[in-house]
């Protein structure tokens, strides 16, 4: 099973933060600043998760990477992935993966 996952690592994709600047005018600007490039497999999933009949989870998008400790407790709130054809995904949560070897990252895609 773990060489079926490190065989379909196959999708570049780069973890990326938005950082709040200044622009030459003065003007507040935000850029994209790299944490990660990495290999990845993308899968598409479309969950939604219902109680008492309120939306309490939605993700659209799971990415499967290595286990990078950088990624998880909440370290990665408010970073995007940008994948090989400029799509970008909001990262909702990431939860490890088979004995802390790889790392599922759940998205929503920005539209």
């Amino acid at each position: 099973m773990i060489q079926e996952l490190v065989n379909s690592l196959k999708t570049r994709i780069s973890i990326v933060k938005e950082v709040k600047t200044t622009s030459a005018t003065g003007a507040p600007d935000t850029v994209q600043e790299l944490v990660k490039s990495c290999r990845a497999n993308q899968k598409e999933v479309a969950v939604s998760e219902e109680e008492d009949g309120k939306v309490r989870a939605l993700f659209t998008t799971a990415f499967i990477i290595r286990y990078d400790k950088a990624l998880i407790k909440g370290k990665a709130n408010g970073f995007l992935i940008i994948d090989v054809d400029g799509f970008e995904y909001n990262i909702v949560g990431v939860v490890p993966k088979i004995d802390k070897r790889y790392l599922q990252i759940n998205t929503i895609r920005r539209e």
